[in-house]
C-alpha cells in the first residue's frame, strides 16, 4: 500500500478559521476524525495523534486531525472554548471530510477531553459513525461524582503519591539541600484540576449527551493507563453505562501508563491496539 499523502487544510466553524492535517488513505470511504484534550493541539502529546493518524491512514482510513477554535493554529478565543463548541467543530470536521474525500463511514478517536467530544459528536449522528476510541476518556463534568463518588479518589491518589515521596531519602535530601517544590506541591494538592466556576460550565454541555448517545449501535473501545488516577473509576462508570445500553465495547490497559501515555513504547502499544482493533 502506498504512503499516505499528509496535506494542510482548512475549514470554518461558526464563522472563524480551523486548521487541520488530513492523511489520505486513497480510495477509501472510511474516515477518522482524531480529537486532542481540552487544552491540547492536533499533534497530541508526544505526537500521538500524529502516529496514529499515520498508522491507520497506512491501513486503508483517511484521517483529519485539527484544532479546536481558539486553540493551536486555529482563530478563536481561548478563553471562550466549551465542550459544545468542541462538538460543533468536530461537526465541521466531519462535513468538510464528507465532502473533500466522500467519506461514508466514521470513526471518532478522542483523547482525554477529546473522548468526550466524540462521544458528543457520535451522539448527534449516530448512523454515520461506526466506531468510537476513547484513550484516557473521563467522566463528563455531571456524572463526575457518580463515577468517583463524593470523596475524590483521583486527588486521594495523589495525596498518597505525594506521601509515599515525603518518607524518601531521596525527597529529603531535596527538601534539606532547598530544591524540593514544597509551594507547588501545595498548589498542587490544593487546586481544582477542572478550573473555576466558568471553566467547569464550559465543561459542561447544554444538553444530556450521554441521553443522546443511547441511539448510537456502533462499538466502542477505551484505553486507560493503570497509573491514571482516575481511570478504574472511569472504566467502571462507562464499562456499566455501555452495558445497560447494549453497546459493544472492548477496554485496554497499559501497563504502567498514566493518562497522556508519555513514553514511545506507551504510545506505540496505544495505537497499535487501536489499529488492530479497528481491523477486526
Amino acid at each position: 500500500m502506498s504512503k499516505p499523502q499528509v496535506l494542510p487544510v482548512s475549514f470554518t466553524s461558526q464563522g472563524e478559521t480551523l486548521i487541520g492535517t488530513v492523511h489520505v488513505a486513497e480510495g477509501s470511504d472510511r474516515g477518522v476524525i482524531l480529537l486532542g484534550g481540552w487544552g491540547g493541539a492536533r499533534y497530541g502529546p508526544q505526537r500521538i495523534l500524529f502516529e496514529a493518524s499515520q498508522a491507520l491512514a497506512a491501513g486503508g482510513l483517511t484521517c483529519l486531525r485539527f484544532d479546536f477554535r481558539g486553540r493551536g493554529d486555529s482563530q478563536g478565543d481561548p478563553t471562550a472554548a466549551s465542550l459544545d463548541g468542541m462538538i460543533e467543530d468536530t461537526l465541521a470536521a466531519v462535513l468538510w471530510l464528507k465532502e473533500h474525500h466522500g467519506i461514508r463511514r466514521l470513526t471518532f478517536l478522542g483523547l482525554c477531553s477529546g473522548a468526550n467530544v466524540s462521544i458528543g459528536a457520535a451522539s448527534l449522528m449516530p448512523d454515520e459513525t461506526e466506531a468510537l476510541i476513547a484513550w484516557s476518556l473521563l467522566p463528563f463534568m455531571e456524572h463526575k461524582a457518580a463515577a468517583h463518588g463524593k470523596k475524590d479518589r483521583g486527588k486521594a491518589a495523589l495525596r498518597r503519591q505525594y506521601l509515599k515521596k515525603a518518607f524518601s531519602a531521596d525527597a529529603w535530601k531535596k527538601l534539606l539541600s532547598g530544591r524540593a517544590n514544597v509551594s507547588g506541591a501545595v498548589q498542587t494538592l490544593a487546586k481544582d484540576k477542572e478550573g473555576g466556576d466558568g471553566e467547569k460550565e464550559r465543561k459542561t454541555s447544554r444538553r444530556d449527551i450521554l441521553k443522546d448517545f443511547q441511539r448510537f449501535r456502533g462499538r466502542c473501545l477505551t484505553i486507560y493507563g493503570t497509573q491514571d488516577p482516575e481511570a478504574a473509576d472511569s472504566c467502571a462508570f462507562f464499562g456499566k453505562w455501555l452495558d445497560d445500553h447494549d453497546v459493544r465495547h472492548d477496554a485496554h490497559w497499559i501497563k504502567g501508563a498514566p493518562h497522556n501515555f508519555y513514553t514511545a513504547e506507551w504510545t506505540k502499544q496505544v495505537i497499535g491496539i487501536s489499529v488492530e482493533w479497528l481491523r477486526s
